[in-house]
């Protein structure tokens, strides 16, 4: 992700801190952007998306390694520690998409893609057809999870903690991740 992408999305995640997406004049917001193919605010959410993955990217590092459940486990919560930084801005655009739902329409591709990649992250291989239903449940559990981080206002994320090893353990009775 280069410099550029990186200064939109800090600067969109800003601005959603204080207003709603709805309040973003595209023409104006844009208007000192060195970031091209910016066509809509469903682009900036888009980049907003890169920016966590690029995140998430550098912080894996400090994972250890282990099991794919375990891995898994540390790299969605590392996720969740990254959207927590910007706790205010991410549930405006929560708030934005739970109230205009066919708008999540036109992210779904973007947000597989950053599953298949935080499934790569923990060893998780995403091809075939066990891939692809590994993929399908990981996608639901962030996104089931995602709604307990919604409601946790515990800065250690205790209760989104407990809800995502709850649904990995009954998870790994049906699937096995290795």
């Amino acid at each position: 992700m280069n410099q550029n992408k990186i200064s939109l999305a800090k600067k969109t995640l800003q601005y959603l801190e204080k207003k709603k997406l709805r309040e973003i004049n595209l023409k104006n917001f844009l208007s000192n952007s060195k970031v091209s193919n910016m066509n809509n605010k469903t682009d900036l959410i888009l980049n907003i998306n890169d920016f966590f993955d690029f995140q998430l990217k550098k912080n894996i590092a400090n994972i250890e390694k282990s099991s794919q459940r375990d891995m898994l486990f540390e790299i969605m919560m590392a996720r969740y520690d990254l959207l927590n930084k910007y706790r205010t801005s991410v549930k405006n655009i929560i708030n934005h998409f739970m109230s205009r739902p066919q708008g999540v329409l036109k992210l779904i591709p973007k947000l597989i893609e950053s599953k298949i990649l935080i499934a790569t992250f923990a060893n998780i291989n995403p091809n075939g057809i066990q891939g692809v239903i590994k993929i399908k449940i990981i996608f639901g559990l962030y996104y089931i999870t995602l709604f307990t981080w919604y409601n946790d206002e515990n800065e250690s994320l205790e209760k989104t903690m407990s809800v995502l090893d709850k649904y990995l353990n009954n998870i790994e009775k049906v699937i096995k991740f290795s």
